[in-house]
């Protein structure tokens, strides 16, 4: 403010100095800001536009609870309807009041809505089994894909899927939104069990259903995960195992050609009679080539290709 003056006495007004510049009164002052805000546009947020903002606020804080994401979009709204912003505390209560009143009025809803089944199993997460509190047990992931890993995630599946499957229906009657209920959910592990314990009954619920909620989903995904890489795993196998029963198959053939030209001269063998009974020339040609190579090294010879597939389904086999 002092450079503005020293800048704008002497090249506007020289015959003044900074000692006889005085402050405006109130009146003045707020006449040129009417002055300024009406060549821009703008105008100042009143009571009535105050009221606007929160009922905007409230319908944001449906889509998400995050104070963050509440002050952006009230930022944005007031952008839009040319208001100049309040100060930070009043925009800091704004939203400190639409969070407390969003919470409040989704706590009511569940305590509406709870079955006395499902309050048990919600309340029974913050007990201890043998020392380990239900809720730290179910918050842990399956670090690989290997079997007792994944027996255990279907396991935590298993618990949590009642509660999915009510949080699942009561969610979507109250209209929150997926942010929402992953910042509501974001709670439980960052708190520890005294605290949840300390806070508001019908709050600590709310967070643990949310919890219960996105976890079954990422237990999903886990599960998901883990199916396609098996199988991924089981198709990569049974190709390399085809493919070296194809190179074992040519291998064989290759090395019994010798015995398959044998197998061949004995048709024009004149040691053996024309007349010589089908059984007799069979024995020699058994003696000179394993039965079971016949088919193999026929194959090799008329340049049948290798079944594959029927490899592949032998080993899944």
């Amino acid at each position: 403010m002092l450079d503005d003056l020293q800048h704008i006495l002497p090249r506007y007004f020289p015959e003044h100095d900074l000692d006889t510049v005085k402050p405006l009164s109130k009146p003045t002052r707020l006449g040129q800001q009417e002055i300024v805000l009406g060549l821009f546009g703008y105008r100042l947020c009143d009571d009535a536009a105050r009221a606007d903002l929160e009922r905007k606020a409230r319908r944001i804080a449906m889509l998400s609870t995050q104070p963050a994401y509440i002050l952006r979009e009230a930022l944005k709204f007031l952008e839009q309807q040319h208001l100049v912003a309040p100060g930070y505390t009043v925009l800091q209560d704004l939203v400190g009041r639409v969070v407390t009143g969003e919470r409040q009025r989704l706590t009511q809803l569940l305590e509406q809505a709870l079955t006395p089944e499902i309050q048990r199993q919600l309340d029974d997460l913050l007990e201890a089994d043998e020392g380990i509190y239900r809720i730290r047990a179910l918050q842990r992931e399956a670090k690989s894909f290997a079997y007792i890993e994944l027996h255990q995630e279907v396991e935590r599946r298993r618990a949590f899927e009642p509660l999915y499957r009510f949080a699942r229906e009561f969610l979507q009657t109250t209209g929150l939104s997926n942010e929402s209920v992953k910042y509501y959910a974001s709670f439980v592990p960052f708190y520890t069990i005294y605290k949840l314990r300390r806070m508001a009954v019908a709050t600590t619920r709310l967070y643990l259903l949310c919890f219960a909620h996105q976890r079954f989903g990422q237990i999903n995904d886990n599960l998901t995960d883990a199916f396609i890489h098996l199988v991924d795993q089981y198709e990569k196998q049974a190709k390399q195992a085809a493919d070296e029963a194809a190179r074992q198959s040519l291998d064989e053939a290759s090395e019994h050609l010798k015995s398959a030209g044998a197998v061949l001269n004995l048709f024009v063998d004149p040691s053996i009679p024309a007349e010589a009974p089908l059984e007799q020339v069979r024995a020699q040609a058994f003696d000179l080539l394993e039965p079971e190579r016949f088919a193999q090294v026929s194959a090799y010879l008329r340049d049948v290709e290798f079944d594959k597939a029927a490899s592949e389904w032998a080993h899944y086999k």
